[in-house]
């Protein structure tokens, strides 16, 4: 052997230093403020989390977790099997979700998501002690995990027909055979209601202010109604819209007997409640209401709003009352009446703002009232009394409690407010000479008896008893100049009345027209844009009349140049017009017109909401305190 001259035995050694640093000398790299934060983010690049990536590390697993998934599942349950150490069930459910989530043939991947959902819920079930380790990260790690893993799970079932049937089996990974059985409905309507069920998952709403979303397990779902579960349901109490939609939140159970394990698909309704069972532990449930809303209001309506208010026969089947929710007896309505030219959807923002209140969601619930705005203020508050006075009829009927309903709240925007407000007043028969003329009888000898009657429905009303608080948005008490303006005038002129009013024989306008009472220029029912005008007699008689005792209003105004100060104007409204002496409480914000879409609007009737509440002794709603030990943290030290 030659000697290795010292010229090469010094390359060499360099080599081997070389060699060695491939290795990986300890340090750190300096990232700063740019990757500050991302320091407290538990995932990998692989996906998984650092934990689970130092135990495939600790055991020599990574080439197995990247080449032989199957193997890598068997090795972990051994692991498992011969130290069950909770961090390692962790690891298996995180290691079989990302599995499933790289693997292209969803045959194989459903055996993976179905593993780590099994694990993951057994870990939930039977290792994890919340009582004891309050702040257990790997807890909220593994809701994550089970709530994707059982999303891609459904996700495959749904789209094989699966995800309402039972007796039917599917391997999981590590080679358990589990038997799936009939799912457990705790949705506020049979499974047959239902025409599918969406992921949340899969959505993003758009142009919402708010998102009503909570973190907790399970998997949020958007629960679309049938046509004909919409139609039945309008026919007996709950008219919901065409497109209905409810929320709903999917657990998955497991549970071994005999060697045998099952799992059973769970749809719960997170209106009612907010918590899941997992064995003997109570965990928070995961909600969304925000994208169940958004859509259900995703496509347009079959009617513009400027058709909607100029062509009322037309639109006639749109009118009426909704409700977002099946009716519930345990709960106060409020009643959200829109203004011109608009419809219920302009109150989306504000309901879906209110969904993420948990007081709000148990003590309430949400109706809306739909109506051409070119109708008679008159007439469209006849409509909304009679709707009320049914709904209020349909428990009564069947034996049901009406406490809660006893309690209503209504919310009118603009013109929506003039109706609203018909429901609280009480004129008597103070209305019809003002309207008719100065020979009321005479008048109304010359119709019908049908046309008696509808005139005097509209006309001679008294308050509704079981509402009880309303609240006026940038409504128009004394009228609007707009009303009177060459733009409300043009579009009075467009207005078609009812057919039921005036184009038939047997209309009560054309009726009264052929008795020589009035001619088209006098009609007694003015379109829904001069009844604005400041100088109609429908504004001028409810005004005078008075409120009906007990009944408490309060008035939220918009102010287009500042906030907080009485007058200018909101753009259509003034200040002067929309304010209420007898308000127990005034709010003006910095807002157009479309002050029902305003933050601080919202948050304002949803103050009102929680004062109505505290009204009623059987309703405990507590207000928020600091806690003294806060309060003398945040007190301020003495002047000296």
């Amino acid at each position: 052997m030659k000697p290795i001259r010292m010229g090469a035995a010094a390359a060499w050694f360099a080599v081997l230093l070389f060699l060695a640093g491939c290795a990986g000398e300890i340090g750190v790299v300096r990232v700063g403020a740019d990757g500050r934060a991302e320091y407290g983010n538990a995932a990998t690049s692989k996906g998984i989390s650092q934990n689970t990536n130092n135990l495939l590390g600790n055991f020599l697993l990574e080439d197995t977790y990247e080449n032989q998934p199957f193997e890598l599942i068997t090795a972990l349950e051994k692991l498992f099997r011969e130290e069950p150490r909770p961090e390692y069930l962790t690891s298996l459910a995180d290691c079989a979700l990302n599995i499933g989530l790289r693997e292209s043939d969803p045959d194989v991947a459903v055996r993976f998501f179905l593993s780590s959902a099994l694990y993951s819920y057994s870990y939930l079930a039977l290792l994890d002690q919340p009582d004891l380790k309050p702040y257990n990260a790997e807890r909220l790690a593994m809701m994550r995990t089970y709530n994707l893993a059982i999303s891609e799970l459904f996700d495959y079932l749904n789209k094989r027909g699966l995800e309402l049937k039972s007796a039917f089996s599917l391997n999981a990974a590590g080679g358990q055979r589990i038997t799936f059985l009939p799912p457990r409905f705790e949705l506020p309507l049979p499974s047959q209601n239902f025409a599918e069920f969406l992921l949340c998952a899969d959505y993003r709403t758009k142009n919402l202010t708010h998102m009503s979303r909570s973190f907790g397990i399970g998997a949020p779902l958007i629960c679309r109604l049938t046509k004909e579960a919409i139609e039945a349901a309008g026919a007996k109490r709950t008219r919901f819209a065409e497109q209905q939609t409810l929320p709903g939140t999917l657990m998955v159970d497991f549970d071994k007997r005999d060697k045998t394990i099952s799992a059973q698909l769970v749809f719960l309704d997170p209106r009612s409640d907010e918590t899941a069972q997992v064995r003997n532990y109570k965990l928070p449930l995961e909600m969304d209401f925000s994208t169940p809303l958004a859509y259900m209001v995703r496509n347009p309506l079959p009617f513009d709003y400027l058709t909607y208010m100029l062509r009322p026969e037309k639109t006639h089947r749109m009118q009426g009352l909704y409700m977002f929710e099946p009716y519930r007896s345990d709960r106060i309505p409020v009643v959200f009446v829109h203004g011109l030219m608009s419809n219920v959807r302009t109150w989306m923002q504000m309901i879906n703002t209110f969904e993420s209140d948990p007081t709000l969601r148990k003590y309430y619930q949400f109706w809306g009232f739909t109506y051409s705005s070119g109708n008679p203020v008159l007439y469209s508050a006849k409509l909304l009394r009679i709707a009320l006075q049914n709904e209020e009829a349909k428990p009564i009927a069947s034996g049901q409690s009406t406490a809660m309903l006893s309690r209503m709240v209504i919310v009118g925007h603009s013109t929506g407010g003039l109706i609203a407000k018909a429901m609280v007043l009480d004129p008597g028969e103070n209305l019809i000479e003002p309207i008719i003329g100065r020979k009321p009888d005479e008048v109304l000898e010359k119709l019908t008896p049908e046309q008696r009657e509808a005139v005097k429905n509209t006309l001679c009303f008294k308050p509704l008893p079981f509402v009880k608080r309303e609240v006026f948005l940038a409504v128009p008490h004394r009228g609007s100049e707009f009303a009177d303006s060459w733009i409300g005038q043009f579009g009075s002129e467009l207005v078609d009345l009812p057919v039921a009013l005036v184009t038939r024989g047997d209309g009560i306008i054309k009726t009264l027209m052929n008795q020589g009472v009035m001619m088209p220029n006098d009609s007694p029912l003015a379109t829904g844009i001069e009844d604005l005008d400041p100088n109609s007699q429908t504004l001028q008689v409810l005004n005078s009349s008075p409120y009906a005792s007990g009944v408490v209003y309060h008035s939220i105004i918009g102010n287009e140049r500042e906030s907080g100060v009485p007058g200018g104007s909101d753009g259509i409204v003034p200040y002067l017009s929309s304010h209420l002496d007898g308000a127990a409480s005034e709010l003006v914000v910095k807002s157009g017109h479309s002050v029902q879409v305003n933050p601080l609007a919202i948050q304002e009737l949803r103050r009102i909401l929680l004062e109505h509440l505290r009204q009623f002794p059987d309703i405990k709603v507590e207000t928020p305190k600091l806690p003294e030990q806060m309060v003398k943290f945040n007190a301020r030290p003495a002047a000296k």
